[in-house]
């Protein structure tokens, strides 16, 4: 069993994967610990009674972050198109939100009003000013905030009167805002095994497994670390360590003493993660005329919903159909009632999934909250990437690039670190090269 490594990554979620394979890919010798016996966090998927479920993230993003990481180190990556891939539900309504109208509305709004806001000054966003507050000044329609508040739910767990105005702004107008989608056939968790090999190339990837103590050198370095595995306790050592397991996660195996004064108390104070339930259901009749990912205008509480029936996605028993509904509960985030939040979104299945009460069956209820998965940030509220030590980095959804959101961001994030390692800490140096104009 090797216990010398170039390089170490802290879970395998989108983050954490795209991090190790770009790293092996580059020629460190990379080793990947992941707590669960499964990769990709919160963008895994899992089997219940036959049926493929979602952890969380459904589509990935063609043309995106993730795709790019995939080319870059020769990964294919194979996603399976619905048309359309996207649904705007008002009532009994479906409307196609790829193209026509409401796909002419997705792309352009934002653009529109982000001109408003640069020749018209009041209109521009306050700092800390959120996004319900901003759309306040252009109308106070009910159905309009309620569209855009669950549109936001969708794309970053949060509501409107979570999330600034300003990143709003940013990520649909200038940021990862996605505009075209696919599905993985047998979940997205395949697109992250698709990565495996690169890893394993050059290093190894450890489940099951968990780091429960970052070591360090008389310089301050990360130099190793203390990992449970198979029941023992396995020390490695390292050069460089990039954590998915979430800034406050990161700072606990780390330690305070190795931090500035107060980091220690800020990352705990600053821990917020946003929250979203999703409920898992299938039939033997279909319940939905949709045919992927369709976003509601008008609910109790769900701000989106899956469709996962078709064969070629790999999901589900033959004879049955298969969908999920997601919600973001009130308030998104810190404690909220889960039985009514529950009740609430059970309520939207019922009236978006006409049937569901006579044919369907719950397989699983999420609840993504709190300690697990690794803490998500609302964007715009994220810590940064580079640590105070200087061989320490956080990637993924509570430290992702500003304005970002998503599988995306935490791609985007992955990039922006291992370049930074290859520039600081070439393969084999143990110390930080200097950075012309960065002390």
């Amino acid at each position: 069993m090797e216990t010398k490594f170039d390089a170490l990554v802290i879970g395998a979620g989108t983050g954490g994967m795209c991090a190790a394979a770009r790293l092996a890919h580059k020629g460190y010798k990379t080793l990947l610990v992941e707590t669960h016996d499964r990769v990709g966090g919160r963008a895994s998927t899992r089997e219940v009674d036959g049926f493929l479920l979602n952890t969380g993230a459904l589509v990935i993003e063609i043309g995106g972050a993730v795709e790019q990481t995939l080319n870059d180190v020769g990964v294919k990556l194979n996603l399976f198109v619905p048309k359309p891939a996207t649904e705007l539900l008002i009532g009994n309504k479906h409307l196609n939100a790829d193209g026509g109208f409401v796909g002419w509305i997705r792309n352009q709004a934002p653009n529109i009003l982000n001109f408003i806001t640069k020749i018209l000054p009041p209109f521009k966003p306050k700092k800390g000013e959120s996004t319900a507050e901003w759309l306040r000044k252009f109308t106070k329609s009910k159905f309009i905030h309620g569209a855009v508040s669950n549109v936001i739910g969708a794309m970053f767990a949060a509501s409107s009167e979570d999330l600034p105005a300003d990143v709003f702004l940013h990520y649909f107008t200038k940021g990862s805002a996605f505009k075209k989608i696919g599905l993985a056939p047998g979940g997205t968790v395949e697109v992250w095994k698709s990565l495996l090999p690169v890893i394993e190339k050059n290093g190894e990837v450890w489940l099951s497994s968990s780091v429960k103590k970052l070591t360090f050198n008389e310089h301050g370095l990360v130099n190793g670390a203390e990992i449970e595995r198979n029941g023992k306790i396995v020390t490695i050592s390292t050069n460089v360590v990039v954590s998915n397991a979430g800034p406050w996660a990161t700072v606990q195996m780390a330690g305070e003493e190795h931090f500035p004064k107060g980091h220690y108390q800020k990352i705990e104070r600053e821990n917020r993660p946003a929250a979203i339930i999703t409920i898992h259901f299938a039939s033997q009749k279909p319940l939905a005329k949709f045919e992927g990912l369709a976003l509601a205008a008008k609910t109790h509480r769900m701000v989106y919903a899956g469709n996962f029936s078709q064969p070629e996605q790999k999901r589900c028993p033959p004879g049955w159909y298969l969908y999920c509904a997601a919600s973001v509960p009130k308030p998104a985030i810190g404690e909220f009632d889960l039985e009514e939040e529950k009740r609430l979104l059970i309520q939207d299945i019922k009236d978006y999934f006409p049937g569901f009460e006579e044919h369907g069956k719950i397989l699983a209820i999420d609840v993504t909250a709190h300690e697990w998965p690794a803490q998500r940030a609302v964007t715009g509220f994220d810590q940064p990437m580079q640590t105070p030590v200087k061989n320490l980095w956080d990637v993924g959804d509570g430290a992702k690039p500003w304005g970002e959101a998503g599988t995306v961001a935490c791609a985007k994030g992955a990039k922006i670190i291992v370049d930074e390692i290859s520039e600081r800490f070439p393969v084999k140096t143990a110390i930080p090269m200097p950075v012309p104009g960065k002390h």
